[in-house]
């Protein structure tokens, strides 16, 4: 088992940084390796719900349905790939600035997605997931002061 932990500050509230994250509709949007998810996806996760995503591999599509098998909202969720001993854990922390987002893949030497999950795709998609995050915060907050005005 080798893991892949990454941090970044993102510019927005813990509650709804928390809220876009955990939609695994967004995954296709911002992670490198993703195509596509279908499950439960247009939601924050909760404890217990599986969604499947698709992702291009080196030997074609790779599938993996995953199940959130920790959760305390707005603090930490973990996910785990059915079949693999492997995890992606988020955490989340209010600080200065906005949300200090921690993610961590931890990757099955044995699973399918080991030659795949590379340090360089997760910091590409961990950078990907703060412009898409504080995009869509922006948008609401504009959509918030027009609807005030």
């Amino acid at each position: 088992m080798t893991s892949i932990p990454l941090e970044i500050t993102i510019d927005g509230p813990v509650e709804p940084v928390f809220d876009l994250v955990t939609q695994a509709r967004f995954w296709p949007t911002w992670h490198v390796l993703t195509r596509s998810v279908c499950g439960t996806v247009n939601r924050p996760f909760l404890e217990g719900d599986e969604f499947t995503e698709y992702i291009n591999g080196p030997q074609g599509t790779v599938e993996l349905t995953w199940t959130v098998s920790e959760y305390v909202r707005g603090r930490h969720v973990t996910i785990q790939p059915m079949g693999y001993e492997a995890s992606i854990v988020y955490s989340f922390e209010e600080v200065p600035g906005g949300t200090r987002f921690s993610r961590t893949v931890v990757k099955d030497a044995n699973g399918s997605d080991s030659s795949t999950v590379t340090p360089e795709t997760e910091q590409a998609s961990i950078r990907n997931l703060k412009a898409f995050v504080e995009a869509e915060l922006a948008k609401e907050r504009k959509g918030l002061r027009q609807h005030a005005a």
